[in-house]
């Protein structure tokens, strides 16, 4: 006699896995950016990259209504967010390898129990339906 499933209890502890095992991996990478732009092999420093904003900012001043200010300010934030994002970098802190397979465990245990809850578990009655009729 097969043993009953609780689809709930199921998705809790896939849950609870999935998140805790999230959090301590993501608790051991660090994030560092340098603020600057990477360009044909060359850096551009911070104050440069800033330059087209600070200008579209002084144009935009003296004359709201112009079309060129805007479009220089819109440019001046995306170099900007360009250059955060561009020079983001992810490092993993060491751990040991029982650490580290903890936490894959936890990651896709959890989101295969999730995952089973979520798209199995229909088909599952369904086909104990169908065998019954």
């Amino acid at each position: 006699m097969k043993k009953k499933r609780n689809p709930l209890g199921q998705f809790v502890i896939g849950m609870i896995m999935l998140v805790a095992g999230l959090y301590w991996f993501m608790s051991n990478v660090t994030v560092s950016t340098y603020f600057g732009l990477r360009f044909m092999g060359y850096r551009l420093g911070g104050g440069l990259i800033v330059v087209p904003f600070i200008a579209g900012i002084i144009w935009l001043f003296l004359n709201v209504d112009s079309i060129g200010a805007k479009l220089l300010t819109g440019i001046g934030i995306v170099i900007i967010l360009a250059s955060i994002i561009s020079n983001l970098q992810f490092v993993f802190r060491g751990v040991s390898l029982y650490v580290y397979l903890v936490m894959l465990i936890l990651i896709f245990g959890g989101g295969a129990l999730v995952g089973q809850v979520l798209f199995r578990w229909p088909k599952d009655e369904d086909e104990k339906n169908v065998r019954r009729k």
